[in-house]
């Protein structure tokens, strides 16, 4: 599936409405890690209907992932 996105061919559907009447559904992209629901209006889920301002288009997106740190578990202080 085209991730509305950054247009690859890298998103999937992640979830679905519980009670199997799909209703809606979220989509995720494993390269650019953006996710969107199947309800979404027209301006986010149709990348011609996008602002281009948003696409990852052409973008290396090695070059955008910067790691959040984890911060050290604290222990438990009783």
């Amino acid at each position: 599936m085209k991730c509305v996105r950054c247009l690859q061919d890298t998103a999937s559907k992640i979830a679905e409405a519980p009670d199997g009447s799909k209703a809606w559904e979220v989509y995720g992209c494993s390269r650019c890690n953006y996710t969107w629901r199947s309800t979404e209006e027209e301006e986010v889920i149709n990348p011609e209907k996008r602002d281009p301002y948003f696409q990852l288009v052409d973008v290396d997106i090695d070059d955008l992932m910067i790691p959040v740190p984890i911060p050290p578990l604290k222990k438990n202080q009783r």
